[in-house]
């Protein structure tokens, strides 16, 4: 009873209090989540040489210069560390959403495949390596957020346990018993 008339309620709720205000000059969303262009100049993951694995030492070069060692954009780095009230990707098995849109993503159907025997035996790194820190580095910088939180909250834990080691041994050294 509780279930049907909370279904027959939620038809009859109007529309106009959800809709968002929006202001003349101010930044709006253009994406599932992040503010700016969807394919800025610049963004990593876009390009001829994005589209597969580098088959030879210039492609390869090309694919290092223009991406790998390209700095996170602000746009990233803020993806990355996270914000209050952040929006999320309504995903099946995980809930990552895409920050820049183009060409080069995964989202337009099956990923290029290499030619060559080398390309091919080394595809399953080179995918991790692209997608982690070319396509999608907010992830890793994700991944680096964890991993120094866990470093911060742990550090002092471990010291203290190192001190009360120490304490025990000094404790037993002066013959007292366990």
């Amino acid at each position: 009873m509780l279930a049907r008339s909370a279904c027959r309620l939620s038809a009859l709720r109007r529309a106009g209090p959800l809709r968002a205000a929006y202001n003349p000059g101010e930044r709006t969303r253009k994406q599932a989540f992040g503010f700016g262009d969807a394919a800025p100049p610049g963004a990593p993951g876009f390009g001829d040489e994005q589209l597969a694995p580098p088959e030879s030492i210039k492609d390869t070069y090309k694919y290092i210069s223009n991406n790998m060692l390209n700095m996170p954009k602000y746009k990233e780095i803020i993806e990355g560390i996270g914000y209050p009230g952040q929006k999320h990707s309504a995903g099946g098995l995980c809930t990552i959403g895409r920050i820049y849109y183009g060409p080069g993503r995964y989202d337009y159907g099956r990923p290029k495949m290499p030619k060559g025997w080398f390309a091919n035996y080394f595809y399953p790194f080179w995918e991790f390596g692209h997608l982690m820190f070319v396509a999608d580095r907010w992830v890793a910088i994700r991944c680096l957020r964890h991993f120094l939180g866990i470093a911060f909250c742990f550090i002092p834990l471990w010291y203290d346990m190192q001190c009360n080691k120490a304490m025990i041994l000094d404790y037993k050294a002066q013959g007292h018993e366990w």
